[in-house]
């Protein structure tokens, strides 16, 4: 590896809403408590996404999160 240069491993999360069908919460998860303990482990957010379906809803929240290799 080049001096200076760092390197990252990178982690997917889905969090998605509860309920199936009709009972479904229409609230998507509160991601702060997933960070926190990420961030305990030694993960960082790196982008936060809300895809949406063809009515502009969303049902989950996709967090990627880096942490630098040793």
């Amino acid at each position: 590896m080049e001096s200076g240069t760092q390197r990252y491993e990178y982690k997917t999360i889905t969090l998605a809403q509860k309920g199936l069908g009709f009972f479904a919460s229409r609230e998507i998860p509160e991601p702060e408590s997933t960070l926190n303990r990420e961030a305990r482990l030694g993960w960082r957010l790196c982008h936060l996404m809300m895809p949406s379906g063809a009515k502009g809803e969303s049902d989950k929240v996709i967090l990627i999160s880096e942490r630098a290799l040793l």
